[in-house]
């Protein structure tokens, strides 16, 4: 099974408006992109194209000729984007997620994903969003962790697993 890590909207604006943990959550990102080039696995970087003032990747993370980068206008980071094609054509079955908005873009990007027949890891200790006004961004996180912790959807699935616990061999 050939894994790829998915890293989607990590971008300097976003994580300049302060999203909970997360500095946290930017040094397991930084953590899951180190394991994944020394395990010689792809790097897909996704990038929202409507981010504002400034969509570049955040500055803890690079992205190397050899990465996927992908730029999407939606929270599903499949639709009217190649990223599907891409994952296709270089033999990806097993995608492992990290990133932002945990309510939006990382839960539409897993579920989507999973339907497509991809077996999907969130890392639950690396995704984040913003507090909402009757929910805190930690309840956000922790209810789409648990949510999608056994995401069945035909051939593909979600699980959850943490930060130490992912391999990428």
């Amino acid at each position: 099974m050939k894994t790829a890590l998915v890293i989607i909207d990590v971008q300097k604006s976003l994580i300049d408006e302060g999203p909970w943990n997360a500095e946290d959550v930017l040094e397991r990102i930084a953590r899951l992109v180190a394991s994944a080039r020394a395990a010689g696995a792809p790097i897909v970087f996704i990038r929202d194209r409507r981010v504002e003032p400034d969509g570049s990747l955040h500055s803890k993370l690079t992205a190397l000729d050899d990465d996927i980068q992908i730029e999407k206008s939606y929270s599903d980071s499949f639709l009217e984007t190649d990223l599907c094609e891409q994952l296709q054509r270089r033999g990806l079955t097993r995608l492992i997620v990290a990133g932002l908005q945990t309510d939006y873009c990382i839960d539409t990007t897993c579920r989507r994903a999973a339907s497509l027949g991809f077996e999907v890891v969130l890392v639950g200790d690396a995704h984040t969003t913003f507090d909402h006004p009757h929910l805190s961004a930690s309840q956000i996180v922790a209810h789409h962790s648990y949510v999608l912790r056994r995401f069945p959807a035909g051939r593909g699935s979600v699980t959850v697993m943490e930060c130490n616990d992912v391999a990428f061999t």
